[in-house]
C-alpha cells in the first residue's frame, strides 16, 4: 500500500509511533505540533491520528496498512535522516525553533523574568534576560547555547 500523505496547505500535524521518539522530539524543536506517547498502543494511536487530523509517522510496515489515514513510512534509522526522509516526503511547515514545549508539545509563550528568578537556577537567571513556560506543564525554557547548537545541526540536514 502506498504512502497517503496530507493534500494541499494548511498546517500539518503529525503523531509518531513508539520507535520514533526522537524525530517527534525535533519536530517539536522545530515548531511542528507532534503528539509522542510511549507506551501508546496501535488502535489509541490510529484512532488519535483520525480524531486530530494528523498525518502518522511510523516504522512499523504494519501498522501503515491499517489506516486509510495519512500515514508517512519512515525507513530511515537515524533520527537525522529520518528529517531529511520526511522533508522529501512532506511539505514542511516554516519552522517556529523553540515554540513548542518539548515534554508535551503545548506552544510556550513568554514567561515575565521576575516570575522566572525563584523558578530557575540563579547563575540561568542571571545570564538571561527572556523565558518562556508551558502553559499545561510549567516547564520553563531559556535561550541558552543549545539553541544556536540546534539551529546549526538543523542547518547542516539542509
Amino acid at each position: 500500500m502506498g504512502e497517503r500523505t496530507p493534500g494541499g496547505e494548511g498546517i500539518v500535524k503529525f503523531i509518531c509511533d513508539e520507535q520514533l521518539g526522537r524525530l517527534a522530539k525535533w519536530l517539536r524543536i522545530q515548531g511542528c505540533d507532534t503528539v509522542f506517547q510511549c507506551p501508546f498502543p496501535d488502535d489509541r494511536l490510529l484512532r488519535r491520528a483520525h480524531d486530530d487530523k494528523r498525518t502518522l509517522l511510523t516504522r512499523d510496515r504494519s501498522l501503515s496498512s491499517k489506516t486509510l489515514w495519512p500515514v508517512v513510512f519512515i525507513k530511515a534509522v537515524h533520527f537525522r535522516e529520518q528529517i531529511k526522509e520526511l522533508r522529501l516526503k512532506v511539505r514542511m511547515p516554516k519552522a517556529s525553533l523553540f515554540s513548542r514545549c518539548l515534554r508535551c508539545n503545548t506552544l510556550i509563550r513568554p514567561l515575565p523574568r521576575s516570575k522566572a528568578q525563584d523558578k530557575v537556577p540563579q547563575e540561568v537567571f542571571d545570564s538571561y534576560k527572556e523565558f518562556f513556560i508551558c502553559r499545561d506543564c510549567r516547564q520553563i525554557y531559556w535561550k541558552g547555547s543549545h539553541v544556536k547548537n540546534t539551529e546549526a545541526r538543523l542547518l547542516e540536514l539542509g
